[in-house]
């Protein structure tokens, strides 16, 4: 570079002798230093660029050195690490408002008390009428003015080969200042109460519990087979997802016919003409009873509970977003309680008896119009009863009677999106018969699963899409504000056991109810949910 230089000025001086020879006036000194500045200039300029492509040649080296190594550490997740799984989840905040009315009607157990007093010859003929009138209860308004909870899922999916995988969640259900599903279970009775098919759907405690866990083995033999067996996902069933946000279909009974957490299997087919559908065969365990009078102290031997069914997508056409299923099942050998603790009187529920079988078929059609998603739902129930418990309750039966009940329901919806304000507005409605039987105990609905009423429910809802770009495939927010109206006309929804009253007949002392009635309850509701 020295040599360079050396030369460049000797050019320089160089060029006023040729310059004068041509008869050129000789150039100044001053320009002589003007040329040499700008010359040195560009030889910086030059060696700047060298410099850059030579670093470019070294940076390219380096990347491409990175880039073998992270294809080499790819490929060791994909194989052997955590780039197997897909971790997701969802945190929402709601807020509850809800007012109810209890109707005037007597307490079946305070009344069986003063019974017993009465044989005992406890209480005089004279008290005998005030002892009586004092298990009446006046009917009166009850509210809940506001109640908010938290609710975290964390979901997760992993291949633990070609055909076999891994689904689970873990969800945290908690009402803000409180330890218990005490304030969420009265006065609903066994509907509100905290048990294993519904564990981590009810509102309760901090603990992270596992919601679902089951495994999926796909194309058995080649064919469009598969078996799937674990805690499964039975629960926001079509048409849920509607009402819920979500962006697709995601469990598989239909909803007004089961909405509960259980361990089960199921064996399927998947055929594509003259339409997409598939058809399950499932098996589920509802209760596991142990030893041999392992639950009741009196000795009574008491039978697992079992459930059978069929669920058949008659029509599951995402592209045309139309889908169609009948589900049919049996629930064997049903107990007159499922074991639950009861934190209202602190001690737990035990079954004591073996009351009969409950069978049901219900069915879905979905379809969208012109973008408007609706819906329409049916139901069909019928008990078979057994035996009756030490109360003598049976099946929808009371006082030792052994009648077998055939029970109905409707359900009918619509959504329409309002895209201009990122939004979408939906109205459903739903209707139960007196002897109606579902089971829904995890259902959504904080006090009173809507579709287990027997009665009328009506519900309005808005859903308001978040102005928030998302930054992965399950990133999504939004608000949904809700009200539910619900007027019930018989006792006992959701229960299987007691004869369901007439709200109008409660003031009859022969209708005592063991459990609180309500009657009327309207529910305001709003939600903050992010999914990630």
């Amino acid at each position: 570079m020295k040599k360079f230089l050396i030369a460049l000025i000797c050019t320089a001086m160089t060029l006023p002798t040729f310059a004068f020879a041509g008869g050129q006036e000789p150039p100044t000194t001053e320009m002589l230093l003007q040329k040499i500045e700008q010359l040195s200039r560009e030889l910086s300029q030059v060696k700047q660029e060298l410099a850059e492509v030579k670093g470019l040649k070294e940076q390219q080296e380096e990347n491409t050195e990175t880039l073998e190594e992270l294809a080499d550490s790819y490929e060791t997740f994909m194989t052997d690490g955590i780039g197997r799984f897909e971790l997701f989840g969802d945190y929402r905040f709601r807020l509850d408002s809800t007012r109810a009315h209890v109707p005037g009607h007597y307490n079946a157990m305070a009344l069986m008390g003063v019974m017993q007093q009465i044989q005992q010859g406890l209480i005089p003929p004279a008290q005998i009428p005030a002892a009586l009138q004092g298990t009446y209860r006046k009917g009166e308004s009850i509210n809940n003015d506001l109640l908010y909870t938290n609710r975290l899922r964390l979901g997760m999916k992993v291949k633990a080969s070609d055909n076999l995988t891994f689904k689970g969640r873990l969800a945290m259900y908690k009402i803000w200042g409180h330890e218990s599903d005490r304030v969420t279970a009265y006065p609903f009775g066994m509907n509100g109460y905290f048990m294993d098919a519904n564990a981590s759907r009810r509102p309760n405690d901090n603990t992270l519990r596992v919601e679902m866990a089951y495994v999926n083995w796909t194309n058995i033999a080649g064919q469009p087979i598969w078996l799937s067996i674990g805690r499964r996902p039975t629960v926001d069933g079509p048409p849920a997802q509607l009402r819920y946000n979500y962006d697709s279909r995601y469990a598989t009974p239909v909803a007004l016919g089961v909405d509960w957490t259980f361990d089960g299997m199921t064996l399927g087919y998947a055929y594509s003409d003259p339409w997409p559908g598939k058809i399950r065969i499932c098996y589920g365990r509802g209760l596991e009873t142990g030893f041999d009078e392992g639950f009741n102290p009196a000795g009574k031997e008491l039978d697992d509970v079992d459930l059978y069914g069929i669920s058949w997508d008659i029509i599951n056409d995402t592209e045309a977003h139309r889908f169609a299923n009948l589900q049919v099942f049996r629930a064997a050998d049903v107990p007159d309680t499922m074991e639950v603790y009861d934190k209202i009187n602190n001690r737990w529920q035990d079954p004591s008896a073996n009351v009969g079988d409950i069978y049901q078929a219900s069915f879905v059609y979905m379809d969208q119009f012109r973008g408007i998603d609706w819906f329409i739902s049916g139901g069909l129930s019928r008990t078979v009863q057994h035996d009756v418990n030490d109360y003598d309750m049976g099946l929808l039966n009371s006082n030792g009677e052994d009648d077998n009940r055939w029970g109905w329901a409707a359900y009918a919806g619509v959504r329409v999106p309002l895209e201009n304000i990122r939004s979408k507005v939906g109205f459903e409605y739903n209707y139960g018969s007196r002897y109606w039987i579902t089971f829904t105990p995890a259902s959504d609905d904080l006090y009173s699963s809507k579709l287990a009423t027997r009665g009328h429910v009506a519900e309005l809802y808005w859903i308001w899409d978040l102005p928030e770009t998302p930054i992965s495939k399950y990133a999504k927010a939004f608000m949904r504000f809700g009200y539910q109206y619900y007027w019930f006309d018989y006792t006992g929804s959701g229960n299987w056991m007691g004869e369901p009253v007439d709200m109008d007949d409660l003031k009859n002392m022969n209708n005592a109810q063991p459990f609180t009635p309500v009657d009327r309850m309207d529910n305001f509701y709003l939600t903050f949910e992010v999914y990630f």
